[in-house]
């Protein structure tokens, strides 16, 4: 696996390379999209918070910069899943007909969805000088808390993309859950202390994965640090075992294409 990985990695690369270049070539607005989706989601529940459709209980930085924050993890885990999963399927043709490691379709998914939040994160960076916000001083362990929910996505997208290329359908299904599993977990809004949403929540992965570094990054805490860790920790068991999957899968994956 790690051999395959090594070297696939300057395919990928390249790929990646070929991949974003195209994602935005014909685009009337380009790269820009990138900072609009989650701006005009955060724009519409700040509109509904100020006209008090939408309480939110107090959250100890500006409203708009919390939510910003929560979109750009959120667009990063449904990024990587979304794009792995589909990959498979897109790229029948070149599997069936070139031998090369497979596990370099996985770059270019992972490192876009990467560079996108990067750039959301300079979004972020902005609307926090305008709102006079500071992050905390353990914003230098914001990459280490933010692993667990890659891991997680590229796992989740690693199994999806050998089910995607038998069942084209599963793309679709997977878009579905992923816009119906934002608004059930506290991605622009605080967890309620009680209620429906908070007992999902209890045992709901992305939660702990998307408040931990929320709460490092704005106070300097460590909030939930035991769901966190053991979240993390199946973050990295998934990981190893769709990576495995994948490798495994794909060579009889390959007649049913």
């Amino acid at each position: 696996m790690f051999y395959e990985l090594k070297i696939g990695f300057e395919l990928g690369c390249r790929l990646f390379l070929r991949d974003f270049s195209a994602k935005y070539k014909q685009t009337l607005l380009g790269v820009s999209w990138v900072i609009l989706l989650p701006l005009f989601a955060v724009l519409v529940f700040v509109a509904m918070n100020r006209s008090g459709i939408l309480t939110i209980k107090p959250i100890g930085t500006s409203y708009p910069v919390f939510a910003i924050f929560g979109m750009t993890i959120w667009f990063l885990f449904t990024g990587i899943v979304s794009a792995i999963s589909s990959v498979v399927g897109e790229t029948g043709g070149l599997i069936t007909k070139i031998n090369f490691p497979r596990i370099a379709l996985i770059f270019s998914p992972v490192l876009i969805s990467l560079l996108d939040s990067l750039i959301r994160f300079a979004l972020l960076a902005i609307i926090m000088v305008i709102y006079g916000d500071v992050p905390s001083p353990a914003l230098c362990l914001l990459p280490l808390a933010l692993l667990p929910i890659i891991l997680f996505s590229i796992g989740i997208g690693l199994f999806l993309s050998i089910i995607g290329a038998v069942f084209k359908d599963v793309p679709i299904f997977v878009n579905m859950f992923l816009g119906i599993a934002m608004f059930l977990t506290p991605v622009i809004y605080p967890l309620p202390n009680e209620g429906i949403l908070h007992k999902i929540n209890i045992y709901n992965p992305l939660y702990y994965l998307i408040e931990m570094p929320r709460t490092i990054f704005f106070y300097g805490r460590f909030d939930h640090s035991t769901g966190f860790m053991i979240f993390a920790l199946i973050s990295l068991l998934i990981f190893l075992t769709g990576w495995r999957f994948y490798q495994v899968a794909m060579a009889r994956i390959v007649e049913k294409i």
